[in-house]
């Protein structure tokens, strides 16, 4: 679905705050000292916490926006309509994921249909003078060029929604949710009424992985009977559940480590694969494990430091592997000459 990982790369690079932090140096987004336990990625940004990250962030965003910086594209802008055209359809029911998606945005020349209700996006340059309105023509004050803007039109209706992008057509803000002539239920971008229906525009937020496995996400305004929330589709969610183990593990493994007071390696790693790699067979006992088992039961699965931390060993992939929670207890801290 997304072809972005030069992006990301691009923006780890420009996040960056020299050298990485070794511990103390100055948040540079709230001046208190980056812990040098942080994750690398805070300690090469300078920010002492996720939360300051996250300001980090939407200010680089917001930088963006502006113009101040300028992004590399997603997928190659073709502003003379060179490009096919894509279609991105709802998918048969008993899919994997409802909807087709591709990049951050639909661009100019592309149709989105959600449930059989369908938009075209445009750019506001190839419509006529007349079909402009005055909203969205740069006037004294705009920062925005006409070149600049892009329509979704909804083809049952002829409605129409007006958006500010960046030079790959990905939206950045909205301009003008205009109707055409068709009245709105009320004073706001909401519900209207036409072709016999009520029909709303809404934000389609949709979050992916590319094929590196970064995250990005899919924006587009499209019209329809009923809105839709945002989405994770099933590689973003196992990518999340993903990061959640590692950090769970991680973060135990480090406490204890800490309470035995010892200095060792603590690499971040899925207990996941590793129970993956061992073909779910402890490596103790050499029996199966069985997936279904979760804590407490005293056979579920667990991992086990082959040697164990107590004597010298470290959390990573080469010294852990699976094994039955009891036989983990049963081994305690002894391990094998050999090793």
């Amino acid at each position: 679905m997304g072809n972005d990982n030069a992006y990301w790369d691009w923006r780890d690079e420009q996040l960056k705050a020299g050298e990485r932090a070794k511990g103390g140096e100055p948040c540079q987004v709230c001046g208190e000292p980056v812990p040098a336990r942080a994750h690398w990625k805070h300690r090469d940004r300078h920010v002492c916490s996720p939360r300051c990250n996250l300001t980090l962030n939407r200010r680089f965003n917001r930088r963006i926006e502006r113009g101040e910086i300028t992004r590399p594209p997603v997928f190659s802008p073709d502003p003379q309509g060179a490009r096919p055209a894509r279609a991105f359809r709802t998918l048969p029911a008993g899919s994997l994921f409802p909807y087709e998606i591709q990049g951050y945005s639909p661009k100019p020349g592309d149709v989105v249909e959600r449930h059989g209700s369908v938009i075209a996006v445009h750019r506001a340059v190839d419509l006529p003078d007349y079909a402009i309105p005055w909203q969205v023509r740069p006037h004294s004050g705009s920062s925005w060029q006409l070149e600049h803007v892009a329509l979704s039109v909804h083809t049952q209706t002829g409605a129409a929604f007006y958006y500010l992008t960046d030079h790959t057509w990905t939206p950045t803000s909205l301009i003008l949710g205009a109707f055409l002539g068709l009245k709105p239920l009320d004073d706001t971008f909401g519900p209207f009424e036409a072709e016999g229906g009520t029909w709303r525009w809404y934000t389609e937020i949709i979050r992916d992985v590319d094929e590196t496995d970064q995250e990005y996400t899919w924006t587009a305004f499209v019209c329809g009977k009923e809105s839709v929330p945002r989405l994770w589709t099933p590689a973003y969610a196992a990518r999340s559940e993903r990061l959640q183990r590692v950090s769970r593990a991680t973060g135990s493994y480090a406490a204890r480590m800490r309470e035995l007071g010892l200095e060792a390696t603590v690499e971040r790693l899925d207990p996941l694969a590793v129970y993956e790699r061992d073909g779910w067979i402890c490596q103790i006992c050499k029996t199966a494990v069985e997936r279904e088992r979760a804590w407490p039961d005293m056979w579920c699965a667990t991992l086990d430091h082959r040697i164990p931390l107590t004597a010298g060993g470290e959390h990573t992939l080469l010294n852990v592997q699976l094994a039955h929670w009891i036989c983990n207890l049963h081994k305690g801290d002894y391990f094998p000459v050999d090793l």
